[in-house]
């Protein structure tokens, strides 16, 4: 008797639409064709591949997208904040408490808390950060005697001159002021997160927050 075999790789079977075998059987020859399934078939056939694998792809590719457009936004208001509370600060540091000017004269703040307000409430508004328009009418709450506190929608200014740094020489105690000032931040990240995984949720701050603090080169 004699047997032949011969193997066919997955590509080869797709090639062909039948399979011939033959068998030698002590002398006596039989032929056979065998037609193939219409899976085995069906795999030289690449219709729509590119769209599935886009598909498959699609969901890493938003999320990298969002991640990268939300983070990017957040660092940029992060930098808007950073700034204006630069300018709080240099008017407080620079000016006294007993300064009057304009129409401000001995108020409640101080016309130089009230100056720094305006700074921060003109700043975010010219960077487009509209919800910080609030802050020219908001009022002022006074914790400590040289603390002011300025909240609404959402935004927070706080300006406290009683802060002090120590450092130079002999370890000595410089008296400064520390601008706090606080945005709200609404994220597209976790929201995307939650639509691509059931029930799965991303923990993000709702605000965003910057200090600065300054020497007083003024004192009070």
């Amino acid at each position: 008797m004699e047997c032949t075999a011969r193997q066919l790789t997955s590509k080869q079977l797709a090639d062909r639409k039948n399979l011939s075998i033959r068998i030698n059987l002590f002398g006596h020859r039989w032929a056979y064709q065998v037609n193939l399934p219409r899976q085995i078939l069906a795999l030289r056939q690449t219709t729509g591949s590119q769209l599935l694998e886009f598909a498959l792809v699609l969901p890493l590719l938003l999320v990298i997208a969002v991640g990268i457009t939300d983070f990017g936004k957040a660092y940029n208001i992060k930098h808007i904040l950073t700034n204006a509370a630069r300018e709080a600060a240099r008017i407080t540091i620079n000016n006294p408490l007993s300064y009057n000017a304009g129409g401000c004269t001995n108020s409640s703040p101080p016309c130089t808390i009230q100056a720094a307000n305006d700074a921060v409430q003109q700043y975010l508004a010219d960077a487009g950060l509209t919800t910080a328009s609030c802050l020219s009418s908001a009022s002022a709450t006074n914790p400590s005697a040289l603390k002011w506190n300025y909240s609404c929608n959402g935004v927070s200014l706080t300006i406290d001159r009683s802060q002090v740094i120590t450092g130079g020489a002999s370890s000595s105690v410089i008296p400064a002021t520390q601008i706090t000032l606080t945005y709200p931040y609404v994220w597209t990240f976790g929201r995307l997160i939650g639509l691509l995984v059931n029930g799965a949720t991303a923990t993000l701050p709702t605000s965003l927050t910057t200090t600065v603090i300054m020497a007083n080169i003024i004192s009070s």
